[in-house]
């Protein structure tokens, strides 16, 4: 008697002490904001928005018929690998971002500056200016606008090979009160990368808003400080991002961008870079979030209304 319950009493400690690991193991490992229920998990880019049907609706009108004051660039980068995108700052606010399977994405489709290759997904945050047009070839795959005619959210969610594209819908708080409104912040994702183009936001995300967008890795933020945000909403909603990399938009002209640069050295790194196209992965990344200037093909000084 005396041995069956010596036996059974060393079966019980092994199976508390194998508990007790298995218990201090999972707390060990479990990152802190899981273990504090009130504090919120940031998710990997687009993991905090449902898969909304696209909605999109666009009017296709012949591509020939581009106005005298478009500009051409002429982009081709060659050989990217996995894991890499293309990024090109081609004036204002328009970017095109490159795939390695050939999925050409430029955000705030215009007339005014124009890639010269075929973009399969396009992007317009705000109706007007240098931010939108008609003007649409109906070989492109996707045209996600970011407002809609009805006074309704707009709400996108699409995937095309290895590239997604979905929207945050923003500035919905003041309906008929300026320009801007009706706009999204896009985020491109791909090749494990998240590129967020902030648009014509003008007001501080919350934090269901910042959970929503998820992890950033490039932030692409318009720093005109006139029709978008200030400069202490900006930093606010730079720090709610948290990027690894952001880099300046929606400014016509060198003094404009060299005044921010001074004011938000006082906050991040700063540097500039040579060209306007760069070549973006995970592992070049900066550890701690820098500001990266780069030059615009195209000022666009000369070229009429830029809001």
């Amino acid at each position: 008697m005396r041995t069956c319950k010596l036996i059974f009493r060393n079966k019980m400690l092994k199976y508390l002490i194998a508990f007790f690991l298995i218990l201090a193991a999972n707390t060990e490992f479990q990152p802190a904001a899981a273990q504090n229920k009130n504090t919120q998990i940031r998710m990997p880019c687009g993991s905090g928005i449902v898969n909304y049907e696209h909605q999109s609706q666009y009017l296709v009108t012949n591509i020939n018929a581009k106005s005298s004051f478009v500009h051409q660039v002429n982009i081709g980068p060659k050989g990217l690998r996995s894991g890499q995108l293309s990024l090109t700052f081609v004036g204002h606010s328009t970017f095109l971002i490159q795939s390695p399977e050939n999925i050409r994405v430029i955000t705030d489709y215009n007339d005014y500056f124009r890639a010269d290759v075929q973009p399969d997904i396009v992007t317009m945050d705000v109706e007007g200016g240098s931010h939108s047009t008609n003007l649409i070839s109906p070989n492109i795959s996707y045209v996600l606008r970011g407002w809609t005619e009805a006074l309704t959210l707009q709400r996108h969610d699409v995937t095309l090979k290895d590239v997604r594209v979905y929207n945050l819908p923003t500035n919905i708080t003041d309906f008929g009160a300026g320009f801007s409104n009706f706009s999204s912040v896009f985020i491109i994702q791909s090749q494990g990368l998240c590129i967020a183009h902030m648009g014509h936001l003008r007001h501080i995300l919350d934090q269901q808003q910042l959970t929503d967008i998820g992890r950033i890795d490039v932030l692409l933020i318009p720093i005109d400080r006139l029709v978008t945000q200030s400069y202490d909403e900006l930093i606010h909603n730079i720090k709610g991002i948290n990027p690894r990399l952001i880099i300046p938009m929606h400014f016509d002209g060198m003094p404009t961008a060299k005044t921010f640069l001074g004011d938000i050295s006082k906050v991040y790194t700063v540097k500039r870079f040579g060209t306007h196209t760069m070549m973006l992965s995970r592992s070049t990344l900066p550890i701690k979030t820098e500001v990266l200037l780069l030059p615009p093909q195209r000022p666009g000084s000369k070229l009429g209304p830029r809001l």
